[in-house]
């Protein structure tokens, strides 16, 4: 009655390997080493993982394994298909079939102490199914399942509109999670993620016309979870890729207006902004919804809760249109973020594009130039409206990017630490580009340099690293311009930090000095 581990389980033969789950027997001590059906189970489902055909030609497994292993078998399968590991499909589908039209109790009494040791009944199972069949149903670069077979699976899937039980099982249930989040976990939004998969295979399917039938059906639930409208956003790009015509009128329902925007409403325009990035057809069809939220008092409701303010995502929209050129600064989602979203969130879009830049391999000069002209005219409106200067928050970004020229961005950041302060505490992730910077504007990076410290607000860690990497050598460069102006600001301001407690920055800047200029 010992288990199996999966590498024992690999060297037997099917018939072998499933005469040995018939028989063998949970122990039911869930505090000692998985003895439990749950534990072959993940052992089973490993093996099916890397090796999906090691179960082929077994017959009927639906009547001689439990629930548990059945789950195992199609969540290893799924896996399989993940990895491009093709199974033998009429295997895959009869015990898809036989799973889904088995009634939900099992013949098999439960075995083991703990909750998790052994399925109670084919629930998990039934879920496991539809996982497995959402998942053939994506649509891939290469084909992997078979036509015939596909059409098989995409009937089964549809087919399932009849299980109310997997609604009722959702519709009852209170998980604490995000709408999308909540999708991935439950059989009724898992299904119609795979029929909005099956869609996105394309107008000219079989199915597309029933399968569109069944979509609209579902969204017309009154779904107060709302995991169907995460999983309508999810999909949107999909769908309005393949089906226009449909979705352009469907929109002001599913996403909303600019006269209303209710609450499930709100998660399908999340939770589609949140997951897909900018396109202009996606921007220009969630216009109305995106004008509407951000005239809302209230807090947006996120599909999706990753941690990144709604308004602040329609920002970044904005932004990715206007740098690209295919908005200008009169489009009327712009003209609203940027005049009502809070100084902050603007702030925050902007830093976050420039982030962006930072992790790009290329980024266009004509996208470059449209960035830092829009820079430009957000400080213009600072220094018009100074209490929004927090707008200037993540003018950092520019700078750690190396998309912009050292002329470009270090007169423009003395001039936001002038009208935003606070940015001076965020300067320490620049040290080492300041420092550069005095090889090749000395003046302007000690002007800089003294409105970092001109808006330190402590003596934390924040400075440490500017003091250590870009004082020293941003000084020691100033002294040796050439400019006898700049060489006296330079030696006064070293005289300066030096009363203010670094004592060790006159030996600093000789090192900085000797270094390059050893004779």
């Amino acid at each position: 009655n010992s288990p199996l581990s999966q590498d024992e389980m690999a060297a037997m033969t099917p018939a072998e390997l499933i005469a040995h789950l018939e028989s063998w027997h949970a122990s039911g001590n869930r505090w000692g080493p998985e003895p439990s059906h749950e534990g072959q189970g993940r052992e089973l489902q490993g093996l099916l993982t890397t090796n999906p055909k090691a179960l082929a030609g077994v017959e009927d497994l639906v009547g001689r394994l439990r629930p548990t292993y059945l789950r195992a078998i199609l969540q290893g399968w799924e896996a399989a298909i993940k990895a491009d590991l093709a199974p033998d499909w009429t295997q895959i589908a009869g015990l898809t079939g036989a799973v889904l039209a088995h009634i939900d109790a099992s013949d098999f009494p439960v075995e083991g102490e703990g909750r998790w040791d052994d399925d109670a009944d084919f629930r998990a199972a039934k879920q496991a199914a539809v996982g497995l069949l959402e998942e053939l149903a994506q649509k891939r670069a290469s084909p992997l399942v078979p036509d015939d077979a596909m059409a098989r699976f995409a009937e089964m899937l549809i087919s399932l509109a009849a299980d109310e039980t997997a609604w009722n099982e959702y519709h009852g249930s209170e998980s604490g999670m995000d709408a999308l989040t909540t999708s991935l976990n439950w059989q009724w939004p898992i299904w119609l993620r795979g029929l909005i998969h099956l869609l996105s295979r394309g107008k000219d399917t079989p199915w597309y016309d029933a399968a569109q039938s069944a979509v609209e059906a579902e969204l017309a639930r009154d779904d107060t979870g709302g995991a169907s409208r995460a999983v309508l956003g999810e999909g949107l790009g999909r769908l309005i890729d393949v089906d226009p015509e449909w979705v352009t009128p469907k929109a002001p329902d599913w996403f909303g207006s600019a006269e209303e925007l209710t609450d499930s409403q709100q998660i399908a325009l999340t939770t589609a902004m949140a997951v897909h990035r900018y396109h202009p057809k996606l921007y220009d069809l969630l216009t109305p919804p995106m004008l509407s939220a951000i005239d809302r008092e209230q807090p947006i409701i996120s599909g999706w809760d990753n941690h990144t303010d709604p308004i602040r995502r329609i920002g970044e929209w904005v932004i990715d249109a206007l740098i690209r050129g295919h908005v200008t600064t009169d489009d009327p989602v712009a003209t609203k973020f940027f005049r009502d979203a809070p100084a902050k969130v603007r702030g925050d879009a902007i830093g976050h594009i420039a982030w962006n830049f930072m992790h790009a391999a290329i980024v266009d000069d004509d996208i470059c130039d449209r960035f830092a002209e829009l820079w430009d005219q957000r400080v213009l409106h600072v220094r018009e409206h100074p209490e929004d200067h927090e707008e200037l928050s993540g003018f950092v970004w520019f700078v750690k990017s190396h998309k912009l020229d050292v002329t470009w961005w270090l007169p423009r950041l003395k001039e936001a630490l002038e009208l935003d302060p606070g940015l001076s505490s965020e300067c320490h992730m620049i040290s080492d580009e300041i420092a550069e910077s005095a090889d090749i504007d000395p003046r302007t990076a000690l002007n800089a340099l003294k409105s970092i410290f001109d808006g330190r607000n402590d003596a934390g860690r924040v400075f440490y690293m500017i003091e250590q990497k870009a004082v020293p050598r941003v000084i020691a460069r100033a002294i040796d311009s050439g400019d006898g102006t700049l060489r006296q600001d330079a030696i006064a301001y070293m005289n300066f930090l030096g009363e203010r407690g670094n004592l060790s920055l006159e030996a600093a800047v000789d090192r900085e000095r000797k270094a390059t200029h050893p004779g």
